[in-house]
């Protein structure tokens, strides 16, 4: 019976350990569980923060770039009013009812040259296409005009109004008249 009595105490022994054991792993899985809610809430956190600051960062970039869209408006309207008041006092000169035909075209052509140069402070450049030169859409708005000849078919007949550019951007397309082969007229 000793013998037994020594396994029950062996076995009570064993089963208390292995009691604490579990106590202690249940402890830790614990403390575990916490770590793991502490640090899943810091990098809820760290996101939050994160999330904010791009969205500060947003906000900054578009108050910088509506200043910048502000500054070059201004900027351009300063030079059309300036050419303003010069044709407007020019026009309100005492002798401008007594201009020539020939003063009043000299008087156009100052304009257009400070136009001109406008246009070149801000990078525009003015073009147009010689006769004879393939349409292409992505610079050319195309008036159509028929033919019979079909080695003429896409090529521009004539520039009808100049395009204008700034840089590898079309602000303004060259209006052109461009041929279109149409083996109808051929038939005629």
């Amino acid at each position: 019976m000793e013998e037994n009595g020594s396994l029950n105490d062996a076995d009570a022994r064993q089963a208390s350990e292995d009691e604490e054991k579990t106590g202690e792993i249940y402890e830790m899985l614990l403390n575990t569980r916490e770590q793991c809610q502490m640090m899943e809430q810091l990098i809820k956190n760290q996101i939050e923060v994160k999330d904010n600051l791009i969205e500060k960062l947003h906000k900054e970039l578009e108050v910088y770039r509506q200043g910048a869209a502000d500054r070059f408006a201004d900027q351009l309207m300063k030079a059309v009013i300036k050419i303003h008041k010069d044709v407007a006092k020019r026009s309100g000169a005492d002798d401008w009812e007594s201009l020539t035909a020939d003063d009043l075209r000299k008087e156009y052509r100052y304009v257009l040259e400070d136009l001109t140069d406008l246009l070149e402070q801000q990078n525009v450049d003015v073009y147009s296409t010689p006769s004879g030169s393939p349409f292409d859409p992505s610079v050319h708005q195309a008036k159509i005009v028929s033919t019979d000849d079909a080695g003429l078919d896409r090529l521009v007949k004539e520039s009808l109004s100049e395009g204008y550019r700034k840089g590898n951007r079309i602000l303004i397309p060259e209006r052109v008249a461009v041929y279109q082969y149409n083996d109808k007229e051929s038939r005629r």
